[in-house]
């Protein structure tokens, strides 16, 4: 099969939104990063290796800075990779890589949970995401709370918390401008927004949210959803809401409500062992997926770029 596959390069203009989105819909490792609504988003201008049936697709984030033509991975899009209807082996999944155009000097891609390689894997490192199936609540995934996390779920409880699933946009923004994790800068909060108002338009996104008893705001939380999966995207708390357990509240929110459904909640991964250890305690599994590394731009052309661009030279 590896060798009779015939794979196409597209650029952004190239690429039939409906045949793709389509195609999304229908493989067996679809999730919500590789719509092209969504990578309008977070990587205009974003590229794709397909088959002309398009049967089988890799979006490529492309980049140009200085001259240089680079592909990296989008903030706020945890995995992309090779995406299909139809088997997947490592030797496929290494021929897609290998096609990308040579123009691309540098690449650093994640690939998704379903992608593996042969020839590729000393340029790749593992990565986990965390996921909890959805069963029945009541005699399955309660149960497998932590202790830590029934403490924080009864004290959230005890300080008569409030938890909605019906929160509007604007005061999510509001919330997580000023509260989210890292305080992150004004384009990435414009870039949330966008990514949010994008899930909402596609009726895949649902805003969690706590109040107090004065119905006071105090956490928010994002989930979009694709492919029977919940995705957990964005969420933040003010600092007493943080203490009295407010989170744990929302996750747990999530898990009752859509448990029995068939459905995955993925958490998405973190290198920081404290917020992992918040996904473990609801139960959640890590999931390994690889990260795609190559550089082959020569130094030298690197800093006559630079120096042109600063006007240097």
């Amino acid at each position: 099969m590896k060798e009779k596959l015939k794979i196409d390069f597209l650029f952004r203009e190239e690429i039939d939104d409906k045949r793709w989105n389509t195609s999304i819909d229908n493989a067996i490792n679809g999730n919500i990063y590789a719509y092209s609504w969504y990578l309008d988003v977070v990587s205009p201008g974003w590229g794709a290796l397909a088959t002309p049936d398009y049967n089988y697709l890799f979006p490529l984030p492309i980049k140009r800075k200085y001259g240089i033509h680079y592909i990296i991975q989008p903030l706020f899009c945890q995995q992309l990779g090779l995406f299909t209807s139809q088997q997947i082996t490592p030797g496929i999944v290494d021929r897609f890589i290998e096609s990308i155009p040579q123009t691309y000097k540098y690449i650093d891609i994640n690939l998704n949970i379903h992608n593996k390689t042969n020839d590729l894997i000393k340029d790749s490192e593992k990565r986990k995401t965390y996921l909890l199936d959805l069963l029945d609540y009541n005699e399955h995934l309660f149960k497998k709370y932590n202790q830590n996390t029934k403490r924080n779920i009864l004290k959230a409880i005890a300080n008569e918390l409030i938890v909605t699933d019906k929160l509007p946009l604007h005061e999510f923004v509001n919330i997580y401008r000023e509260h989210g994790f890292t305080v992150r800068g004004d384009k990435d909060i414009k870039l949330i927004e966008r990514i949010a108002e994008t899930l909402i338009t596609q009726n895949r996104a649902t805003i969690w949210g706590v109040a107090n008893r004065l119905y006071q705001l105090g956490s928010v939380a994002l989930f979009a959803e694709s492919h029977n999966t919940l995705y957990y995207l964005f969420g933040a708390s003010k600092h007493e809401f943080r203490k009295n357990g407010a989170m744990f509240l929302i996750i747990d929110g999530v898990i009752h409500k859509n448990s029995g459904m068939d459905k995955v909640l993925d958490f998405e991964g973190s290198e920081l062992r404290g917020v992992a250890r918040f996904f473990e305690g609801f139960g959640a599994k890590p999931c390994t997926f690889h990260n795609y590394k190559k550089n082959v731009l020569p130094a030298g052309e690197l800093l006559v770029r630079l120096k042109q661009k600063l006007k240097f030279i």
